[in-house]
């Protein structure tokens, strides 16, 4: 799998990644990072925590690694969520990414527009990477059952504690890569 990513989701356009109507995927920026690190969900504060890190470390983290694609979903003009990837070390050959995803209680609100488009999104970036993954808190049932809708195995034998929470790793393959846990 080519290391550079492919630019072909709908409406591609330098800094916009996406645009239908009042929404719109953005490359994001400090200003949207800034907005949301004071709007954040419950549970996306309980997963910056988890992480040991504030709200405006885990929105900033991204912007400044090397190769990380982050973007912004903006609705109605306004910053709802920030996500992206950012790739990971893998001893294979396989291109590994941590997908995250910290937004505002209006994607709850807009969940149809949000579910649409997270998987369109899903999609295109597991077409970029053959490997993503990352952990969520055993006890966001939602966020685990929109995983699930998206595609993401669960490694539910092993639960992961960090920080005092207990979590699973969830991991979606691109079609080429079988995914086993041991």
């Amino acid at each position: 799998m080519s290391k550079k990513l492919m630019r072909v989701f709908p409406n591609y356009t330098d800094d916009v990644f996406h645009s239908d109507g009042d929404v719109q995927i953005v490359t994001s920026t400090s200003e949207h990072a800034a907005y949301l690190q004071h709007n954040l969900r419950d549970d996306d504060l309980t997963e910056c925590k988890l992480h040991g890190v504030t709200p405006w470390k885990a929105l900033h983290y991204s912007l400044y690694q090397k190769n990380a694609e982050t973007w912004t979903g903006i609705y109605k003009g306004v910053p709802v969520a920030m996500f992206g990837v950012v790739p990971t070390e893998d001893e294979s050959d396989l291109y590994s990414g941590t997908i995250w995803m910290l937004g505002t209680d209006v994607l709850s609100q807009e969940y149809r527009k949000f579910l649409r488009l997270s998987k369109q999104v899903v999609d295109y970036l597991n077409n970029n990477y053959d490997i993503l993954n990352n952990v969520v808190p055993i006890e966001h049932h939602k966020t685990i059952q929109w995983l699930a809708w998206l595609g993401f195995t669960f490694m539910d034998e092993n639960i992961v504690h960090i920080n005092g929470h207990d979590c699973v790793r969830f991991v979606r393959c691109a079609p080429h890569v079988e995914v086993t846990f041991q």
